[in-house]
């Protein structure tokens, strides 16, 4: 039950704002033994960053462990990369540069969710990527109250309470970290500070920076957050299943034996 190292948000900019990107990169749980084998030291079981593992064979090899053998629940995050474009930046030079950054090593191209917030304008710069081949997850942000799949494009429809949810929880629990020598990090820390939650007089919530301010850094990683921990979920529910499937086999192969060993013995 895991996802590709990493994985890149965008925020796409509208008429004031900026364009923000961010990527971050998912820990796999590994033991002593298996960590050995991969070329890292450690004594005793626990969370390993791809960053850590010397060759891109290695993350491979971990992201398979995990996938296939399980391993606790709510993997640590990390930021790794935040970049806010210039305002007025060109679409073409923004789907340029995305471009770029996914295939810089250790993200790959193949294997990198690109995540992008779909909504109004973004919708040209979404089909401006996908001409470029960078395959990218359309997320279309909602004020409603439940995920829906887009059967067009593949795309999501996603509430923003569910995107500020999952920046708050991981926030909460620790489990992202923001370097503090990461460019930009005094700006994010802010935008995290400014932004609120609101709600309307039909009940509704709503999540913004104040007036004048800007929150673009803040939905770049939860576009990427969500997206990691959406899909996380889809994988361990699947597991479940097949987990549970075994069971039942095993179960009944079992009452099978019993039966076939009293009719020997009647």
């Amino acid at each position: 039950m895991a996802l590709y190292p990493h994985t890149v948000g965008v925020d796409l900019a509208q008429a004031r704002d900026f364009t923000s990107v961010a990527v971050i990169q998912e820990a796999y749980w590994l033991t002593a033994q298996q960590a050995r084998l991969l070329g890292v030291l450690m004594d005793v079981p626990g969370w390993v960053w791809p960053s850590q593992l010397p060759s891109p064979s290695a993350i491979d090899q971990a992201r398979s462990l995990n996938y296939h053998q399980g391993r606790p629940p709510n993997p640590p995050l990390a930021l790794v990369h935040l970049d806010r474009y210039e305002l007025h930046t060109p679409y073409p030079e923004i789907v340029k540069r995305i471009g770029e950054l996914i295939q810089t090593p250790p993200l790959r191209l193949a294997s990198t969710p690109l995540v992008v917030d779909g909504t109004g304008v973004g919708r040209p710069v979404v089909d401006m990527l996908v001409q470029a081949g960078l395959g990218p997850t359309s997320v279309t942000i909602t004020s409603g109250f439940t995920v829906t799949r887009d059967p067009e494009d593949g795309g999501y429809r996603v509430p923003k309470r569910d995107l500020v949810t999952t920046m708050s929880v991981l926030l909460e629990q620790r489990r992202l970290r923001i370097p503090t020598t990461l460019p930009n990090a005094d700006l994010l820390t802010r935008e995290l500070q400014e932004f609120r939650r609101t709600v309307t007089k039909v009940g509704n919530d709503t999540y913004a920076a104040e007036r004048d301010r800007h929150d673009d850094m803040v939905l770049s990683i939860a576009l990427a957050a969500w997206h990691r921990e959406f899909m996380n979920g889809l994988i361990e529910q699947q597991n479940a299943r097949v987990d549970r499937q075994a069971t039942v086999a095993a179960e009944q192969q079992e009452a099978q034996e019993r039966r076939r060993l009293r009719a020997r013995s009647s």
